[in-house]
């Protein structure tokens, strides 16, 4: 049996901008390989800012993927709700986080260089548009949107790859919201004499086109048939909804590891510097273990703050993910419990009629009605003393 490993993180950041972990993708061999390439765990880091009024989350997601075997490629099939810009980030990110949640843990009980391709032409399927090639790294990526039932299968196949067998539902789930597939090919010669791939981590940054839900495809990966572990890093102004009502991650099997919390040092609901972080009060003790945390935050997003929460799951049952009715989602903390998430409305979304904003229009009509009633009675009055 081939023991394989995917770790890749995920810095999910939605953010002011005019382009909204990840989860997770499906690996694929060569169509000739009979061996066994399934994802044992996913590791993630997802950084959300909210967008302004008028425009759609951003995503920056981040991720690194090391495989062990005997196969020289293969292909990782990334699902995302919109095509993606690519980079190269460094790999110090992972082992970073990891230190600083357990530093944090033992001391609190609180809970790049792109290359360009050819152009990309549409001969192989008429039924999946390929949007554009290129390779970052050792890596290369084709991103390519399923335009008609059945298209992607037959597409992979013309790449040199297996098809996805018995995976229509789950196709035509992202074919019916409009997703590309972000399909990454690995070929290097690490791979025969280490049987390892260890390359840079990729960063990926695409519209979410959503306002205040973080993103983190898992459907895709219940085509496999092991079992897997998920390991989330979220960075957001506030903490997440945990089990507030149905739209807490604990509702889908995530526990929590680990959040940052408020000392008496720091300014209440005001988050973390972590672009500065030696000068924060409740960072500074840690700073020296997040150098290459520093970095990417002051790259990103300089002088912003946020809250780390650190939540997991371990050995989800792939079947049962593929029944979801929707990727996993994760959604701020609000306090109102009724509050519905703006995300997770749908169409025929209704306000609560005891929710707080209910509330607030009712007693604005009210006042509205008063002022209306009481301009009138003095217009009247006044009519009176001139008449």
């Amino acid at each position: 049996m081939i023991r394989t490993l995917l770790t890749f993180v995920i810095f999910a950041v939605l953010s002011l901008g005019t382009h909204s972990t990840f989860g997770d993708g499906k690996v694929m061999p060569p169509k000739n390989y009979k061996g066994s390439l399934e994802e044992k765990s996913q590791e993630a880091i997802l950084i959300m800012r909210k967008p302004g009024y008028s425009e759609s989350a951003v995503q920056d997601m981040i991720l690194k993927i090391s495989v062990e075997g005997e196969v020289k490629e293969f292909a990782w099939i990334i699902p995302l709700p919109n095509v993606p810009k690519i980079k190269k980030e460094d790999p110090g990110l992972f082992k970073e986080l990891f230190d600083y949640v357990e530093y944090r843990n033992t001391r609190s009980k609180h809970g790049g260089k792109t290359s360009n391709a050819p152009a990309a032409d549409n001969t192989a399927s008429k039924s999946v548009e390929v949007i554009k090639r290129e390779t970052v790294g050792d890596f290369d990526i084709t991103t390519v949107r399923e335009t008609d039932q059945g298209g992607l299968n037959p597409w992979l196949e013309s790449e040199g790859f297996q098809t996805l067998e018995g995976s229509e539902d789950v196709l035509d789930f992202y074919r019916e919201k409009n997703y590309v597939y972000a399909c990454i090919k690995v070929s290097s010669e690490a791979l025969a004499s280490e049987k390892s791939i260890d390359s840079q981590p990729l960063r990926f940054t695409f519209e979410t086109g959503g306002t205040d839900g973080i993103f983190f495809p898992m459907k895709l990966t219940g085509l496999q048939k092991d079992r897997f572990n998920v390991n989330l890093y979220i960075f957001y102004e506030a903490w997440l909804n945990d089990n507030l009502n149905e739209f807490g991650y604990k509702n889908r099997g995530m526990q929590l590891k680990y959040r940052d919390y408020d000392t008496q040092a720091c300014k209440a609901n005001a988050g973390k510097n972590y672009s500065v972080p030696e000068e924060d009060p409740f960072l500074k003790s840690a700073a020296r273990k997040i150098p290459t945390v520093k970095k990417l935050f002051q790259k990103l997003y300089p002088g912003k703050r946020f809250y780390l929460t650190n939540i997991y799951a371990n050995a989800l049952d792939p079947a049962e993910v593929r029944e979801w009715s929707d990727d996993l989602w994760l959604y701020p903390y609000y306090t109102d419990r009724s509050y519905v998430p703006l995300d997770a409305r749908g169409p025929d979304f209704e306000e609560p009629k005891n929710s707080p904003k209910k509330l607030a229009g009712f007693f604005s009509w009210i006042l509205i009605g008063s002022g209306v009633v009481v301009g009138l009675l003095v217009i009247g009055g006044v009519f009176i003393v001139f008449r």
